[in-house]
């Protein structure tokens, strides 16, 4: 590319977002879902796929899960899908960029505007619109749609600003807080199927673990022999059992999205059963909650409640996997 193309090329691409900002629009326009999760990872992806118009819906079974504490950090915690949703199901690569003090971020973040939105990770602790500004120290990720040059302000959507979805942030806030930037790959986009749901669906079912009683032991235990101070900061909102049961209710609120989706595909309602079930686990996740932030403000627990509310939910797991089994059976038998 000669020089004078290559400066009409920029000064084209500059044109064009001095217009949008005239406007009012934001060079990439992505909105929060109204089902999305609260998790900042989970809102920027499905946010965007909604964006791109794939089938968003299906990231939904990322949800679906039955472990809930990790017995190396010792920490309640969301499960984990055994698959790559992004990769596997969408061909879609999330890359991360350390950079060092040498670099321009702006510039890095300038150029890569004109393919896709830039994602940042930054700690909360200096974001003060986040509602763990200056109270804790975590890592956070948000994502630049647009740059606001006349202010100096990069255009972020983050899911603590989801009333508005967009907030107007100051260079130096980024620059002087950012961890790592993050970009998307499409290079390996694939041609979305359903039956590959299902293939993960069943890789997930065949990695339960059905030892329901050390499952529930460990949680039990976990929380009546913790110190108190760990398990709940000053600050209640900060309080990872309570943020980590938060997410846990809403996945189980949100893994049915991607159920239904696949019936709505394949044109047979299979999943009922596994709704309701589902919808109770949620009521005992929130139950759980409640029970621990009454803990947290009276210093009171009930042992015997608490164990209750663990036993149930990890019976209705058991309950879960079986009906999730039978369910892709009859997908596959009625396919």
């Amino acid at each position: 590319m000669s020089l004078k193309k290559y400066l009409d090329f920029v000064y084209a691409g500059l044109f064009l977002r001095y217009s949008l900002s005239i406007l009012g629009e934001k060079m990439y326009n992505i909105i929060l879902p109204e089902n999305s999760s609260s998790n900042c990872v989970d809102s920027i992806f499905y946010s965007l796929l909604k964006y791109l118009n794939f089938n968003y819906e299906a990231y939904n079974i990322k949800y679906f899960y039955t472990d809930y504490y990790d017995s190396i950090t010792h920490h309640i915690c969301r499960g984990k899908f055994t698959e790559n949703i992004m990769k596997d199901i969408y061909g879609i690569a999330l890359v991360f960029h350390d950079i060092n003090e040498s670099v321009d971020l702006f510039e890095i973040i300038r150029i890569l505007l004109n393919d896709s939105p830039v994602g940042i990770t930054i700690d909360p602790y200096y974001c003060y619109w986040s509602p763990f500004y200056q109270k804790a120290h975590y890592s956070h990720m948000i994502l630049i749609a647009d740059i606001d040059y006349c202010d100096k302000k990069y255009i972020c959507f983050d899911v603590h600003f989801n009333s508005v979805g967009y907030v107007e942030v100051n260079f130096d806030i980024i620059h002087n807080n950012f961890k790592q930037y993050f970009t998307f790959n499409f290079k390996d986009v694939k041609e979305f199927k359903v039956e590959l749901i299902i293939d993960k669906l069943n890789i997930q079912l065949n990695n339960f673990n059905n030892n329901l009683e050390t499952k529930e032991t460990e949680m039990f235990n976990y929380l009546i022999i913790s110190d108190k101070n760990d398990l709940f900061p000053v600050n209640l909102e900060t309080s990872i059992p309570l943020i980590n049961l938060m997410w846990i209710s809403e996945d189980k609120k949100n893994f049915p999205i991607a159920l239904r989706y696949i019936e709505d595909k394949m044109k047979k309602n299979v999943f009922s059963t596994v709704y309701d079930l589902l919808s109770f686990s949620q009521k005992n996740f929130l139950l759980l909650k409640s029970t621990l932030i009454k803990y947290a403000m009276s210093g009171i627990l009930r042992e015997d409640n608490l164990k209750s509310i663990i036993n149930r939910i990890f019976d209705t797991d058991m309950l879960i996997i079986e009906q999730m089994r039978n369910a892709l059976k009859e997908i596959v038998c009625h396919d």
